[in-house]
């Protein structure tokens, strides 16, 4: 179903760039002494049936953002994204405005249909978007959960001088179509004096981590934002794709943000 099991909080682990090998299907995240102090600064589980609780909507071209029942097992209401395969789609997605430095848990569960078109165009299911950089370009998120080529991978984006991106990657597993996924992640983060952590659960097991520098650390924090997001598609990149094929869809539930 997609409701998660309870207001999910924990600590934030602080682990080398590793990925974790995960634990059995059905285990909890690991809960700390941090987790009693946690405090619920966002939430949305869409049974308002609208998408008020979110600062700001976004679709480029074509696509579309509904809610609607949760398919698939799910219960109640979810957010339903979708973006078409029509050569000038490419993003669907809401966004919720920083909520500032520090540690924080954002838990959520999505579902990719079991009919969900396997391809290496990279897709964006959620991220941790930063600001244009003091040249005035923009750039990569900070934090993003992709999937490409039916897995999961988490990407890490930070700055080694004003100007120079780099980027870790780290596989998170394949990706279970016509299934609900239960994620966290426990994101610390980094500024110019202190290292930052993430952390990523998913279904309860620990799959993956992140020690070091984890955004570009500008005036304010990465803000939070869930949907679909296909790069690769943006017209402006005059990156040549087949075009006509069915729709990219995912749903988004349980939204739930803590900071400890």
């Amino acid at each position: 179903m997609s409701r998660l099991p309870g207001r999910l909080a924990g600590a934030v682990l602080t682990a080398a760039l590793a990925v974790t090998a995960a634990a059995p299907a059905h285990a909890a995240a690991p809960a700390s002494a941090a987790a009693t102090a946690a405090t619920e600064v966002f939430a949305d589980d869409f049974e308002s049936g609208t998408l008020a609780a979110w600062t700001r909507q976004r679709v480029d071209g074509n696509g579309s953002i509904t809610v609607a029942p949760a398919p698939a097992g799910g219960t109640g209401q979810a957010a339903r994204f979708g973006v078409p395969n029509d050569g000038v789609s490419y993003r669907s997605e809401v966004a919720v405005n920083s909520l500032g430095w520090g540690s924080y848990r954002f838990a959520l569960a999505d579902y990719l249909p079991a009919d969900w078109v396997r391809t290496s165009t990279e897709t964006i299911l959620a991220q941790w978007h930063g600001y244009p950089l003091a040249d005035g370009s923009d750039t990569k998120p900070p934090i993003a959960l992709t999937v490409k080529d039916g897995s999961w991978r988490l990407k890490v984006h930070w700055l080694t001088d004003p100007s120079t991106v780099q980027e870790a990657v780290i596989p998170l597993g394949d990706v279970q179509f016509g299934h609900w996924n239960q994620w966290a992640f426990d994101i610390t983060w980094s500024t110019d004096t202190t290292p930052g952590a993430v952390t990523v659960y998913r279904d309860g097991a620990q799959v993956g981590a992140y020690s070091g520098p984890n955004n570009y650390h500008q005036n304010q924090s990465p803000y939070f934002k869930t949907g679909i997001y296909r790069a690769n598609w943006n017209p402006a990149k005059n990156i040549p794709y087949p075009t006509g094929g069915p729709d990219v869809v995912a749903w988004s539930d349980s939204v739930v943000v803590t900071r400890y």
